[in-house]
């Protein structure tokens, strides 16, 4: 009987086999639901891109918002759903490598969710009024170092790129201390900035606001200038060359999405990104399109993992 039992289940694997990669090589012949993980508003960058990869599937492709706890609610979602490439995700510094380091509990694992591939970077700007007296950085850590109260700064969230990157500052600066306002949104991070609510902020969404003259950058928290205001110096020429971060998109789909989907995912998105239209409109927002390999993306994130994971340590940010 249990021969014959083998002899059955092998019968049926077999069976199974051409099913599995006939739906494997007719991908996709239905709808994508594409997760972002954050509130709806917040697709500028994502509608165009994925008009031109639903043009390119030839099928098209649902957003889905699921914001909350720091993306970590979207991104448990799709690490639960089936793995046949129909539930994506836009992943980010925060999904795939904060949140793992800050959270002692998670409902996923980032590092086994699939990996689509990398859409852009993004850097962190250190943003005052337009009207400040501080016109640079050492003004500014000078009014921090004699100020009674301590400097305040905002970003969007406790543990995220941007109060990482502040808190950073704040020990290379050698500033005891700044408080630090952790907001919902851009819109109200930008509007107590302009309203004299708070000094400073750390953010790359409102550099749109400086490049209209509301705001001042007096640093970009990047390796190198970035392109699209090469007159803003960077933190290592400001004199903290460790003052830097590398935020991210990228698209990921649940763990064991089978290889020959991925590829061909990837192969779409970096054949979109190379498109100059689609360069430009990505980079108008502020982001720099990298177009990678699944290994070259996953690369990419292994660095970021392995620089942040000691000064995430050092910083001692848990939120559970």
């Amino acid at each position: 009987m249990v021969k014959v039992a083998f002899i059955f289940k092998a019968a049926f694997l077999l069976f199974l086999f051409p099913l599995a990669l006939k739906a494997q090589t007719d991908y996709p012949n239905k709808p994508i639901k594409f997760v972002i993980p954050f509130a709806a508003g917040t697709d500028q960058m994502t509608r165009p891109l994925l008009q031109s990869l639903s043009e390119k599937l030839g099928q098209p492709i649902v957003i889905d918002y699921q914001p909350g706890a720091a993306t970590s609610i979207g991104a448990s979602y799709v690490y639960r759903s089936n793995p046949d490439g129909y539930t994506l995700f836009l992943g980010t510094m925060a999904s795939h490598v904060l949140n793992k380091l800050i959270y002692k509990k998670l409902n996923y694992e980032p590092d086994a969710l699939s990996v689509v591939g990398m859409i852009g970077v993004i850097p962190s700007y250190l943003l005052v009024r337009a009207d400040s007296p501080l016109r640079s950085v050492e003004d500014l850590i000078h009014a921090a170092k004699n100020s009674s109260g301590g400097l305040s700064y905002g970003t969007h969230a406790i543990g995220g790129p941007n109060h990482l990157v502040g808190e950073i500052f704040r020990i290379k600066a050698g500033v005891k201390e700044f408080v630090h306002v952790p907001y919902k949104g851009l819109r109200e991070s930008s509007t107590d900035l302009l309203t004299g609510r708070i000094d400073f902020m750390w953010d790359a969404g409102a550099i749109t606001l400086a490049q209209q003259g509301k705001l001042r950058a007096l640093a970009v928290a990047y390796p190198e200038r970035w392109p699209t205001l090469p007159n803003v110096p960077t933190m290592a020429e400001a004199g903290y060359p460790d003052v830097t971060i590398s935020g991210f998109y990228m698209i990921a789909a649940a763990p064991a999405t089978p290889n020959a989907i991925l590829d061909k995912l990837n192969d779409t998105l970096r054949s979109v990104l190379n498109e100059s239209d689609m360069k430009k409109r990505i980079l108008d927002l502020n982001i720099l399109p990298r177009a990678m390999s699944r290994s070259e993306t996953t690369s990419f994130m292994k660095v970021q993992s392995e620089k942040w994971t000691p000064i995430m340590k050092s910083l001692t940010i848990n939120l559970d």
